[in-house]
């Protein structure tokens, strides 16, 4: 492949582009698995679950937003100057890095008390003399993340909730794609669908946020795995019905959206919070990132499979006949993941981090005596 200089050879290929993606996949991964444990180390166990949710609301908006930029400056500037676009919510992570202090549970056991108190009193909003720390404080912990499996079920449950998103972050790679084939549309007028789209996996998630509390993580998550795998299977099979002029491919596609979207904020803050505080973000960031091996590689690679692609980089083929078996392989990962909340997984509704360290920590003593025992 020759670089050729000139007004098209920002991106000499699609190589240079893939390279540069995976720091950009890495990036994002890294951020949120920092993030929403920090917020959960704020809030207290009776709102952890719906605030939780709720910062993952509007992970859709994005692209939604995309969407309707793509939609009015793609046949003006081009993808190539789209990508200029997205560089604006760089603005918003430094100064979420300047204004939110560090975890406090973090800064305790590391043995920074005062850092700690400045940042109970931040999240509190009262003055830093009014915060009064245990008279007993832990001593300074160290931890490796190799200890993450010491916790077997905790591995599984976190891996197979994270990898309900292989189908939904797939078909959301993919969306405008198959809208282009599906309805022989245009691009533009893809990725303007795909606002509607975007904009009901948001309404989604406030909706699941509603009902993550009453229903539990488990029974919230199992409802929206199951309804989106439902819905994704008929948008496979129905795609070429047609029901007064709308395309059922597509409006299906809305629905899906509305409870595949859902899972997130049901998966993402349970990734996070079923681990002990010692190991939350390594845990969370192990479970995510297999969730995305899923999402960015086994997702996007069965549909090629299956629909018999010759052409690695668009594996949306044309051969239609084959995409209700693709939409099948995407429902069975989320099946995968009620099977992580149900046999693996502890319902964490209403428990405090506190409790919940406890638990593990009783449940590891227990073993350990049996095992010895076993082995004497």
């Amino acid at each position: 492949m020759v670089f050729t200089p000139g007004p098209n050879a920002l991106i000499p290929g699609w190589l240079f582009l893939v390279f540069f993606r995976v720091f950009v996949g890495i990036g994002n991964a890294g951020i949120f698995t920092i993030d929403l444990p920090l917020v959960q180390e704020f809030i207290p166990a009776y709102k952890r679950g719906w605030v939780s949710a709720l910062v993952t609301t509007l992970l859709p908006g994005g692209g939604m937003l995309a969407g309707l930029v793509a939609a009015w400056l793609l046949p003006i500037v081009g993808w190539r100057y789209l990508f200029l676009v997205g560089l604006a919510p760089l603005v918003l992570v430094f100064m979420i890095r300047y204004w939110v202090p560090e975890s406090p549970r973090w800064l305790i056991r590391m043995g920074r008390h005062e850092e700690a108190r400045r940042s109970l009193a931040w999240a509190l909003m009262v003055d830093p003399k009014e915060i009064v720390l245990p008279a007993a404080l832990p001593a300074v912990e160290k931890t490796r993340w190799i200890e993450l499996f010491k916790y077997p079920r905790l591995v599984a449950a976190g891996c197979l909730t994270g990898l309900t998103q292989t189908g939904g972050a797939s078909l959301g790679f993919w969306g405008a794609t198959l809208l282009v084939i599906v309805l022989n549309t245009t691009p533009a007028h893809a990725a303007f669908l795909m606002v509607f789209v975007g904009l009901s996996g948001i309404v989604g998630r406030f909706f699941i946020t509603a009902l993550i509390e009453p229903l539990g993580r488990r029974g919230a998550g199992t409802l929206a795995c199951v309804m989106a795998a439902l819905l994704m299977v008929m948008q496979g099979y129905f795609y070429n019905v047609f029901i007064g002029g709308w395309s059922l491919f597509y409006l299906l596609y809305i629905a899906q959206s509305f409870f595949g979207s859902a899972i997130y904020s049901v998966v993402g803050p349970y990734m996070s919070e079923i681990w002990p505080a010692r190991l939350r973000s390594s845990g969370m960031g192990m479970s995510y990132g297999t969730g995305n091996l899923g999402g960015k590689v086994l997702g996007p690679a069965g549909l090629a499979v299956i629909m018999g692609a010759g052409d690695i980089i668009k594996p949306a083929a044309p051969n239609l006949v084959m995409l209700g078996p693709a939409f099948v392989y995407f429902a069975s990962w989320l099946i995968l993941g009620v099977i992580g909340f149900w046999v693996f997984g502890p319902e964490t509704k209403g428990r405090t981090f506190e409790e919940m360290d406890s638990a593990l920590d009783r449940r590891a003593a227990s073993a350990r005596p049996a095992a010895q025992s076993a082995g004497g």
